[in-house]
């Protein structure tokens, strides 16, 4: 059972994804489907996000930077089939994470960066570890005017755990959950 603990981890993270790319939809709203749109899937900026989003949890959450390759594969694909990749996708998202040349064709719009960008703000303001460059980037300055009326209106403390999630969270509504709401509210 021990040998499996990274397999929950990933379908735990996979979840997490799913409900936040799912909050940018109409299907959270009616709670009538529980299934990303199929086209989301092919999304460039959906699938920077959900791979570096995925991947950087290893390390950042699970301090998994010293798991063997095999273990690291195992916790994305059980992460990414919770989110719904089909395992066609799944195998694409292998071969191209870590390949400059793949990620260059994936990225000739510049979508699966800004995906992978919108990851990376988010866990790094969840761990409070924002740079100062990132402190002044336009989606933080929006994000931290979001967080701090939503933590005014809150009854929790203030401490930096919990204005670290209000930031993390209000960056998730000002990046991917936007993009959702834009292409996917009415899938």
């Amino acid at each position: 059972m021990i040998f499996s603990k990274h397999k929950k981890q990933g379908a735990e993270v996979g979840r997490a994804i799913k409900k936040t790319l799912l909050m940018g939809t109409e299907a959270h709203i009616t709670k009538k489907n529980n299934k990303l749109p199929a086209a989301a899937i092919n999304d460039r900026y959906i699938v920077g996000f959900i791979i570096y989003f995925s991947a950087m949890s290893i390390d950042m959450v699970f301090k998994g930077a010293f798991w063997k390759s095999k273990k690291r594969m195992e916790f994305l694909i059980r992460c990414w089939q919770e989110v719904g990749i089909p395992m066609n996708n799944i195998y694409d998202f292998l071969k191209v994470m870590g390949d400059p040349i793949k990620e260059g064709i994936w990225d000739k719009d510049g979508q699966y960066s800004q995906g992978k960008n919108a990851a990376a703000l988010v866990l790094t303001s969840a761990y409070g570890v924002l740079n100062r460059e990132e402190l002044q980037n336009d989606i933080i300055v929006l994000a931290q005017k979001i967080a701090k009326k939503r933590m005014q209106i809150s009854v929790e403390n203030n401490s930096d755990l919990f204005e670290n999630s209000a930031l993390a969270a209000a960056i998730c509504e000002v990046t991917i959950q936007r993009h959702m709401k834009k292409y996917y509210s009415e899938l």
